[in-house]
C-alpha cells in the first residue's frame, strides 16, 4: 500500500469532488435549457396546445359550455340585481308610522272596541 492517506483528508478530497461534480451538472443544465424559465414556458405553451380540443365537435361542445357559463353567471348577477332592489322596496315601506289616535271612550262604549 503506497497511498497511505489519513481517511480525514480523504473525506475532504471526496466532497471536493462531488462539489465539483454538482456545480459541472448545474452549468452544463443551465447550457441545455433544462430547468430554465424559457425550457418551463415552452413546457406550458406546448401543454395548452395539446390541451386543446383537436376535432370540430369538441370545440363547438367547449363553446357551449363556455356560452352556459357565461349566461349562468348574468342570470346571477340579474337575480342579485331584482334581490337587491326587492330589498329597497321592502326597507322603503318600513319606515316608522303615526300612531293611531285612540278610540274616545263614548264609541267603545257604544259600538265596542275597534
Amino acid at each position: 500500500m503506497a497511498d497511505e492517506t489519513p481517511p480525514a483528508e480523504l473525506e475532504d478530497r471526496v466532497e471536493h469532488l462531488e462539489t465539483g461534480q454538482s456545480k459541472i451538472l448545474s452549468k452544463l443544465d443551465e447550457l441545455l435549457g433544462t430547468g430554465s424559465k424559457a425550457h418551463e414556458a415552452a413546457e406550458e405553451h406546448e401543454e395548452k396546445h395539446l390541451d386543446r380540443p383537436s376535432t370540430i365537435e369538441e370545440q363547438v361542445r367547449a363553446e357551449l359550455a363556455k356560452a352556459d357559463a357565461e349566461r349562468a353567471k348574468a342570470k346571477d348577477a340579474e337575480d342579485d340585481k331584482s334581490e337587491r332592489a326587492t330589498i329597497k322596496e321592502t326597507l322603503a315601506k318600513l319606515t316608522e308610522q303615526k300612531p293611531a289616535a285612540p278610540q274616545p271612550r263614548r264609541q267603545r262604549v257604544m259600538w265596542g272596541p275597534r
